[in-house]
């Protein structure tokens, strides 16, 4: 069944944003400035990046898909934080639209496994057959690869000269990001996740003896650190998401967001991410039962949709505060 919880989570979202928006009209109605109280209406969302902002052609994502009591798909449940950003402006995916809505206005750009150089070829490919406009709301979430792909090297590569890769690699991320808000779109550009919080990592130290997850975090930290210094963010083009500062919250106080378990994968191995669903979660005899809202980690790299929840309602927050 899909999680009634999250779709309490996700209304609330709605909800907020809703009041929001008539709290604007009402400003603008007696007089306000309306330099303040101009909301930008996007005319398209453009998502850039990796699996973490993916839909695959038929409407699966990497977290835990919802579907029926027929395992049939239900692409709308369980969605991700950029079907949540879209849903606020009325617009949909073609990757999942069952209600066959028209020329959908939100366009699924990222791609599965993306580094900082493939955000570069999106965004090319894109460009190449189109141009950015005005009211274009672009989303950037990137970064998970370039530190998995860095630390495969580690130990036979210092971790300095790593380190010094995910500064180099964090900077051109960011230098896409001002590119794609020179060229007039508004831009909603988030932190990675720290991967050294991943079940990934905490294997990593059990099978080499020793704190890999630190260096993971510290190779997160890096690509994180130089990309926010380095974006052009004079609050009128571009929104900062802080996924990695969200994570680490659910991660330090994790009943705060209904969560039991921070350390371990939800999903069980014969079904990963994109095929994991509400009917493929491991099974234990230990209480309470695993669920989609109670574990932070679909598998060993990639989050719940509870963290898509959660990152979508910043993401609407920015969308619609900032002055754009």
């Amino acid at each position: 069944m899909i999680s009634t919880s999250l779709a309490r989570r996700a209304s609330r979202v709605w909800r907020l944003t809703a009041g929001a928006a008539l709290m604007a009209g009402v400003l603008a109605g007696c007089g306000g400035s309306t330099s303040q109280v101009d909301v930008f209406e996007p005319g398209r969302v453009l998502v850039f990046g990796d699996e973490l902002s993916m839909l695959t052609n038929d409407g699966h994502k990497y977290t835990i898909n919802a579907v029926d009591d027929n395992d049939a798909l239900q692409c709308r449940g369980n969605p991700i934080w950029v079907q949540l950003l879209a849903a606020r402006y009325g617009m949909v995916f073609s990757e999942c639209n069952p209600d066959a809505v028209a020329n959908p206005k939100a366009k699924m750009l990222a791609t599965e496994g993306a580094t900082v150089d493939e955000l570069d070829t999106q965004i090319r490919t894109f460009t190449s057959g189109d141009s950015i406009r005005s009211d274009d709301l672009a989303t950037v979430l990137v970064g998970m690869n370039d530190v998995l792909q860095a630390y495969a090297s580690y130990p036979a590569e210092s971790e300095d000269a790593l380190t010094a890769r995910m500064e180099e690699a964090g900077e051109r991320a960011a230098s896409h990001v001002n590119d794609l808000a020179s060229s007039g779109a508004r831009v909603l550009i988030s932190t990675m996740p720290d991967m050294g919080d991943t079940p990934f990592a905490k294997a990593e130290d059990l099978e080499h003896g020793d704190v890999r997850s630190r260096v993971l975090s510290r190779l997160s930290s890096a690509f994180n650190r130089s990309m926010r210094l380095k974006l052009t963010n004079d609050g009128s083009k571009l929104g900062l998401l802080l996924l990695d500062d969200l994570m680490h919250s659910m991660v330090r106080v994790p009943r705060a967001y209904g969560l039991a378990n921070t350390d371990t994968a939800v999903c069980d191995e014969s079904a990963p991410p994109p095929t994991c669903t509400n009917n493929t979660l491991i099974s234990s005899d230990s209480s309470p039962t695993p669920t989609v809202t109670n574990y932070l980690w679909a598998d060993s790299t990639r989050p719940t949709p509870v963290v898509h929840n959660a990152l979508g309602s910043q993401a609407v927050t920015r969308a619609t505060n900032n002055p754009f």
